[in-house]
């Protein structure tokens, strides 16, 4: 594993692993194979000089989109990769928010120590939902390669 302390590092890391998540749930769920997943690479943010002089930067919108309309079989075996997938990374805080499922809303988290985050987002069909299945990455604050 690269030093994830370095910005730019961090960031590869991250879009790999998303992009790893991604092809796992087009292989194990059928809808999702050979499915055309929209790519945002995000943004920089750039936070306010510190005590050294120096700018931390993070990564916001590095996500993978589809419109497309699941099950809740395909979200249960979503849930299980996920949380599968991301304990094995540097993300092993793993978390499933029930609150909305009731309405269809499925919520997955993994997050690290130090503030990054990928979340997996699912919502299933009823009358406020646009059928859509979502791989949010965060990058937490760090410095870039040439401030160390």
């Amino acid at each position: 594993m690269d030093n994830l302390d370095i910005f730019e590092n961090a960031c590869k890391y991250f879009l790999e692993k998303m992009t790893e998540f991604k092809e796992i749930l087009s292989s194990k769920v059928n809808s999702l194979n050979n499915q055309d997943w929209i790519l945002s690479k995000g943004s920089t943010k750039t936070c306010k000089v510190d005590e050294t002089g120096k700018k931390k930067r993070c990564k916001v919108g590095l996500k993978y989109g589809l419109k497309i309309e699941l099950s809740v079989d395909n979200v249960n075996i979503i849930w299980n990769e996920f949380s599968s997938f991301f304990t094995k990374t540097y993300l092993a805080s793993i978390e499933r928010i029930s609150n909305n499922e009731e309405i269809g809303r499925y919520e997955f988290f993994a997050r690290s120590s130090v503030g990054d985050e990928v979340s997996c987002t699912i919502y299933l069909a009823n009358e406020w939902n646009i059928l859509q299945i979502g791989l949010l990455g965060f990058v937490a604050p760090r410095y870039k390669k040439s401030d160390y």
